[in-house]
């Protein structure tokens, strides 16, 4: 083990995988508690930096990978985390090597993707890989309100519940990037509404710079209203 993989393990907190189940082709749920995980400063929609590529002869750049806290228990010390895995890169290798009992060294949690009160009405988009996350920021709206919802892959089979067991959602089978798709139906869906919405975009970050343009310049909204999450771009590595 490197001098450096020594340092981060040191100044990171640490947990031990309890539950380790296959959601989908392409989604695992992970399940961690430990000593670390109790009475956490936690906003629903936070994430943690996990190291994924320690004790590897990987570069610093693939140590790190950034995981949504899917659900924070604070009884119980645990945090459930929703592995999307559609590459063949150090998180996907770390996701099909790690069992129950080992240690997970991570960072957090932080992040402003996070949960917004103050909505009249709120929209989530995004892809597979920011279900989980906008699954979170869904369940921890504290009064009942009108949603509107716009999830999209390749097939429905990788749409999966969340740990309700619920799909409060709407899914649409969709090819990566659908721009021209997804604000023709947001458009038609949110013309009638009145009052503040907040929209959430997470997942390929090309839909969330032509979403967040489309919602300032074409819909006028106010940039608190948009909030946006990045969660892979293709050909980049670090945000998987």
């Amino acid at each position: 083990m490197g001098l450096v993989d020594t340092i981060v393990k040191r100044f990171s907190r640490k947990a031990v995988l309890i539950d380790k189940q296959q959601l989908t082709e392409h989604t695992v749920h992970l399940k961690i508690q430990g000593d670390d995980l109790t009475d956490l400063a936690y906003t629903p929609g936070e994430h943690l930096r996990v190291l994924v590529g320690i004790d590897k002869n990987t570069a610093m750049q693939d140590k790190v990978r950034t995981y949504s806290v899917w659900q924070y228990d604070r009884t119980n010390a645990t945090i459930d985390i929703a592995v999307c895995t559609h590459s063949t890169g150090v998180g996907a290798r770390w996701v099909r090597e790690i069992a129950l009992g080992d240690t997970v060294y991570f960072g957090g949690p932080k992040g402003k993707f996070t949960v917004d009160q103050s909505g009249d009405y709120y929209v989530f988009v995004g892809d597979i890989s920011a279900l989980a996350h906008l699954y979170e920021i869904n369940r921890h709206l504290t009064q009942p309100k009108p949603v509107i919802s716009l999830i999209y892959g390749d097939t429905e089979a990788d749409f999966f519940p969340d740990l309700t067991g619920e799909k409060p959602f709407n899914f649409y089978q969709l090819s990566q990037n659908p721009d021209s798709a997804v604000i023709e139906k947001l458009d038609s869906l949110i013309k009638n509404r009145t009052g503040k919405g907040i929209v959430y975009v997470g997942g390929d970050g090309r839909l969330c710079v032509t979403l967040n343009k489309h919602f300032r310049n074409a819909l006028h909204w106010e940039s608190r209203q948009i909030k946006t999450k990045p969660f892979w771009l293709p050909n980049k590595t670090g945000l998987e």
